[in-house]
């Protein structure tokens, strides 16, 4: 019995001692993915902040939620070639919601953000990132 509640004990001061070591806490992200733009649109993280990002998508088509790294801009159309633009993606199928974690740019500064399906950066689905 004593063994169990110093375990109970141990464990919960671990738990925050974590906590209060966290650094940058995380942030959670909604973003809507309909008819060819990304609500919100625009968008601000600390530098390094880990980030759960959901995106939920309202379309009947694919779409993907791109962030490019900082100062890079696609040629269109967005293919092959810009893939080494690319800082982190999450890709959501018609009426899914897909659910990941990424950690924010170190560099603070202006992100773009685009859709990388064929077309729909044409349609106007951009957006920024602003890390602080």
């Amino acid at each position: 019995m004593i063994q169990r509640r110093l375990a109970v004990v141990f464990i919960g001061a671990f738990f925050w001692v974590l906590i209060g070591c966290g650094g940058n806490p995380g942030k959670t992200i909604r973003v809507t993915a309909s008819d060819f733009q990304f609500m919100p649109n625009a968008l601000t993280v600390d530098a390094g902040q880990e980030v759960a990002l959901s995106l939920i998508n309202n379309a009947v088509q694919e779409h993907e939620w791109v962030l490019l790294k900082q100062g890079a801009e696609v040629v269109l159309p967005f293919d092959d070639d810009d893939e080494d633009k690319v800082f982190w993606e999450i890709e959501a199928g018609p009426g899914a919601t897909k659910e990941e974690m990424f950690s924010a740019p170190q560099e603070p500064g202006v992100y773009s953000i685009v859709c990388g399906k064929p077309r729909h950066i044409e349609r106007g689905m951009i957006g920024t990132l602003v890390v602080e």
